[in-house]
C-alpha cells in the first residue's frame, strides 16, 4: 500500500488513480471537519472548494508529510471563507491556533513534538477532533466522557498549546 506522500507525488504528475485514493481516504475527514465549522447550506460548496483547491495547488506540494500540508491548505481556505461570510469569532481563533500548530509541523516537525508534551488522552483528543474530524458525539461514544467534558478538555488543551507556542 502506498503512503499518502507517494500518492500525492503521483497525483502531482497527473495520476487520477492516486487522486481517487487520496479522495477516498480523506473525504470523510474533510466532510467531518467542514460539518463542524460551517452551516449545512454552506458545507457542500465548501467541500467542493477544498478538492478544487487541492487540484489547483498540487504543484506547490514539496514532498512534505501530506496530511498536515493538506489540512493547512484547508484551514487557509476556511479562514478565507469565514472572512467572506463576515464571521470573525472564537471558532476562527481556534482555527488560527491550529493553523499555527500545523505551520510548526511543516517547518520542523514540531507538531508531534508539541503534541507529545501533552498527556496521552489529550493527544488523542486533539488528533481525533482536529486532525481526523471526529464530532463531539463520536468522541463521547468512544471515550465515555460527556460532550461538555470533552469541550472543556479540548479548550484547556488549546490554551496549553497556545501558551507553549508563544513561550
Amino acid at each position: 500500500m502506498k503512503t499518502d506522500e507517494q500518492l500525492m507525488r503521483e497525483y502531482v504528475k497527473g495520476s487520477e488513480v492516486a487522486f481517487g485514493q487520496l479522495y477516498e481516504k480523506y473525504s470523510p475527514m474533510v466532510y467531518g471537519f467542514i460539518r463542524k465549522r460551517l452551516r449545512t447550506s454552506e458545507s457542500e460548496d465548501f467541500y467542493q472548494k477544498v478538492w478544487r483547491q487541492l487540484h489547483e495547488k498540487r504543484h506547490l506540494y514539496q514532498d512534505q508529510p501530506f496530511a498536515p500540508w493538506f489540512f493547512v491548505m484547508m484551514k487557509h481556505l476556511l479562514i478565507d471563507e469565514y472572512r467572506s461570510l463576515g464571521r470573525l469569532n472564537k471558532q476562527e481563533f481556534q482555527d488560527e491556533l491550529i493553523e499555527k500548530i500545523y505551520h510548526q509541523d511543516l517547518k520542523d516537525d514540531g507538531l508531534e513534538e508539541l503534541l507529545e508534551t501533552l498527556p496521552k488522552e489529550s493527544q488523542d483528543l486533539v488528533r481525533k477532533y482536529y486532525l481526523e474530524g471526529f464530532s463531539y458525539e463520536e468522541l463521547e461514544m468512544e471515550t465515555g466522557l460527556s460532550q461538555a467534558n470533552l469541550r472543556q478538555r479540548l479548550s484547556r488543551t488549546l490554551r496549553g498549546l497556545r501558551n507553549k507556542l508563544y513561550e
